[in-house]
C-alpha cells in the first residue's frame, strides 16, 4: 500500500520541476522572487526551491506513509495534504509582497498538488502487500 522509493522520488522530482518552471517564468517576466527574513531581503533561487521541495516531499511521504497503513486512514491524505498547503502559504503571505508573493504561492500550490496527487495515486499502483 505504501508508495515505493522510486515512485516517490519521481513525484518529488516532478514537484521540483513544477516549482522551478514557475520560478523561471516569473524571472523571465521580471519578477524578483524575494522574501524578507529578519529585516533582510533575500532572493529565492533555484537551490532554495530544490532543497525546500525535497524537504516538503520527504515530509509528505512520511505523513502519507503513516496514513496509508490502512485504507480507512489513507483516504484522509488529500485533506491532510491540502491543509499542509494552506499552512505553508502563510510564509509567502507574510514574508513577501506583490508579484513575489503570487509567485511563491503558485509554487506552493503546484508542489502541493503534485505531491498530493502523486502520492495518492501511488496507493492505487501498489496493492496491499506489494513491496518495491
Amino acid at each position: 500500500m505504501h508508495p515505493s522509493v522510486k515512485r516517490t522520488t519521481g513525484v518529488v522530482a516532478v514537484a521540483a520541476a513544477a516549482a522551478l518552471a514557475i520560478w523561471a517564468v516569473a524571472r523571465l517576466l521580471g519578477v524578483d522572487v524575494e522574501v524578507e527574513l529578519g529585516g533582510e531581503v533575500r532572493q529565492v533561487g533555484p537551490v532554495d526551491i530544490l532543497v525546500t521541495t525535497i524537504v516538503a516531499g520527504l515530509a509528505a511521504w512520511v505523513v502519507y506513509s503513516l496514513l496509508a497503513r490502512s485504507p480507512r486512514t489513507a483516504r484522509w491524505w488529500p485533506f491532510v495534504g491540502s491543509t499542509g498547503i494552506a499552512l505553508s502559504m502563510l510564509g509567502p503571505s507574510y514574508l513577501s509582497d506583490g508579484a513575489a508573493a503570487v509567485t511563491l504561492i503558485a509554487m506552493h500550490l503546484a508542489v502541493g498538488a503534485v505531491l498530493i496527487k502523486g502520492l495518492f495515486e501511488a496507493q492505487a499502483l501498489y496493492p496491499a502487500g506489494h513491496r518495491s
